[in-house]
């Protein structure tokens, strides 16, 4: 399997609150987007919780075409949110982590499990590797845009 992350610093002084997102601020965002993502990954457009268990919860989505069921397991001592797959998804596994830059700015890495054929795919095709990039490069583009804001805020401006 490979794995492959992207890593965004989401730091920075709010000029309307002139504060900048906490560790605390940004996980409860990244739960909340755990919970919610239809509001801060663009191409998620629908999704539900199934089941809840003690350690995190089963969630249902639809991204594109696919139809995605996710084990989601928050670890909020790591700063990471675990997503495993449970359908037939080229990926095994999604992982959200907080961290922090060699400055000590407050950073989001996205990463992403390939499933062994894919794995194949990409160690063989660098075009399929440039397209995952854009893809997941945009994506934590957007979600980072909306952690931020939700972080200080207390929640993103478009959701309930």
């Amino acid at each position: 399997m490979l794995t492959i992350s992207w890593t965004r610093v989401i730091d920075g002084m709010d000029w309307e609150t002139h504060r900048a997102p906490t560790r605390d601020g940004l996980w409860r965002a990244m739960l909340h987007k755990a919970e919610n993502p239809v509001l801060y990954v663009p191409a998620i457009t629908s999704s539900r919780i199934v089941e809840r268990y003690p350690d995190g919860f089963l969630r249902e989505s639809r991204r594109g075409e696919r139809f995605l069921v996710q084990r989601v397991t928050p670890n909020e001592s790591a700063g990471v949110i675990t997503f495993r797959h449970r359908d037939s998804t080229d990926l095994s596994v999604i992982r959200n982590q907080i961290g922090t830059d060699d400055t000590g700015r407050l950073t989001l890495t996205l990463s992403i499990t390939l499933d062994e054929g894919p794995t194949e795919t990409a160690l063989s095709q660098s075009e399929y590797l440039r397209d995952l990039d854009s893809d997941f490069c945009g994506t934590l583009k957007a979600m980072t845009v909306v952690l931020r804001r939700t972080a200080l805020h207390g929640r993103p401006n478009d959701g309930p």
